[in-house]
C-alpha cells in the first residue's frame, strides 16, 4: 500500500473522529447558549461528520491497486468523495441560512459567556483537523482541509461575535454570523463541487498548457505532425496522455523507438508520467475516424 495513500486515509479519520465527538458539545452548547450561529454549526458539523465517514471509507477504496475490471485503478472513488462533500455542505448551508433569517426576524436573549468558551474550543477542535489533512495532495484531502479551514474561520467569526454580544448586547449579531459564515461555505463548496466535475469529465488538468505541449511535441525529431492529443487526469493530480505522431514511411523499427523515446522525454518535462503513444505512417494516415488535433 502506497504510504501517501494510507496516511490520507488516517488524517481523514482523525478529522472525522474529532469532528464527530464536538458535534455533541455543540448541540449541547447551543440549546444552553440559545445561539443559532452554534446550532446552525452543529447541524453543518453533522453534515461534515457524514461526509468524512465517507471519505474515509471511499479514500480507503481509492487505494486499491489496478484490476482487471478497474484498469486505471480506484482513485476516482477519492473524487467521488469530495462530491459527495460538496453536495452536503451546499445542502447544510442552504438549511441554515434558511434557519438563520427565521431567527433574524425573531431574536432571543443570547448566553454570550458560554457562546464564547465553545467558540475556543472549536477553533482548537477544528486547527488540530486542519493541521492533519492540510499536509494531503489528494483532491480528497484537499475538499477535507477546506471545510476544516473554513469551520476555523466560521468558530473565530462566532468567538468574535459572542464578545460583541457579551459587550454591547446586541442579539442579532448571532443569525447574521451564521448567515455570513454560510454564504462563505456555500460559494466555497461549490467552487470545489466545480473543480471536482471538471476532472470527472475529463478535463485536462487546470494549468496545464495543451497548446504548448502540442508544439513541443512537433519539434520532437523526426516527427512530421502531432494530432489527436488527449489529456486528463484520474484523481486530480497526476495528467495522463494519449497522442498520436505522424512519422515518414521510411522510418525503421530502430528510429520509431528513438521517437518514442523522445516523446516520453518532453513529456516528462511537462509533468507527465503516463503517456500513450501510436505513430502513423505518413501514407496510412490516421486510423482513427475522428481526429480532434489537425496535423501541423
Amino acid at each position: 500500500m502506497d504510504t501517501h495513500e494510507h496516511k490520507a486515509s488516517k488524517h481523514i479519520l482523525v478529522a472525522f473522529l474529532l469532528n464527530l465527538s464536538f458535534v455533541f458539545i455543540e448541540i449541547i452548547g447551543g440549546i444552553y447558549t440559545n445561539s443559532i450561529a452554534i446550532l446552525s454549526d452543529a447541524v453543518h458539523d453533522f453534515g461534515d461528520c457524514l461526509a468524512l465517514g465517507c471519505a474515509w471509507i471511499l479514500e480507503k477504496v481509492s487505494e486499491k491497486k489496478p484490476d482487471d475490471h478497474y484498469t486505471f485503478g480506484y482513485k476516482r472513488y477519492s473524487l467521488l468523495s469530495a462530491l459527495i462533500t460538496a453536495v452536503v455542505l451546499v445542502a447544510g448551508a442552504a438549511a441554515v441560512i434558511y434557519s438563520s433569517v427565521l431567527r433574524w426576524m425573531e431574536p432571543v436573549e443570547i448566553k454570550a459567556k458560554g457562546m464564547l468558551i465553545i467558540a475556543v474550543l472549536g477553533v482548537l477542535v477544528n486547527g488540530v483537523a486542519v493541521l492533519k489533512t492540510s499536509r494531503g495532495h489528494g483532491a480528497n484531502e484537499k475538499a477535507i482541509s477546506l471545510h476544516m479551514l473554513e469551520d476555523v474561520l466560521g468558530w473565530v467569526a462566532i468567538l468574535v461575535g459572542s464578545l460583541l454580544i457579551w459587550w454591547l448586547h446586541i442579539p442579532w449579531i448571532d443569525p447574521l454570523l451564521s448567515i455570513v459564515v454560510s454564504v462563505f461555505i456555500l460559494f466555497s463548496a461549490l467552487r470545489n463541487m466545480r473543480q471536482v466535475l471538471a476532472v470527472l469529465m475529463e478535463k485536462a488538468p487546470k494549468g496545464f498548457d495543451s497548446r504548448g505541449f502540442q508544439a513541443s511535441l512537433s519539434q520532437v525529431k523526426a516527427v512530421m505532425g502531432i494530432h489527436h492529443l488527449h489529456v486528463w487526469t484520474v484523481d486530480g493530480n497526476t495528467p495522463i496522455v494519449t497522442v498520436h505522431a505522424t512519422v515518414r514511411d521510411s522510418a525503421t523499427l530502430c528510429e520509431t523507438e528513438s521517437i518514442k523515446n523522445d516523446i516520453a522525454a518532453c513529456a516528462k518535462l511537462f509533468g507527465i508520467s503516463h503517456i500513450t503513444i501510436q505513430l502513423d505512417r505518413e501514407s496510412n494516415g490516421c486510423f482513427q475516424e475522428t481526429c480532434y488535433f489537425e496535423e501541423d
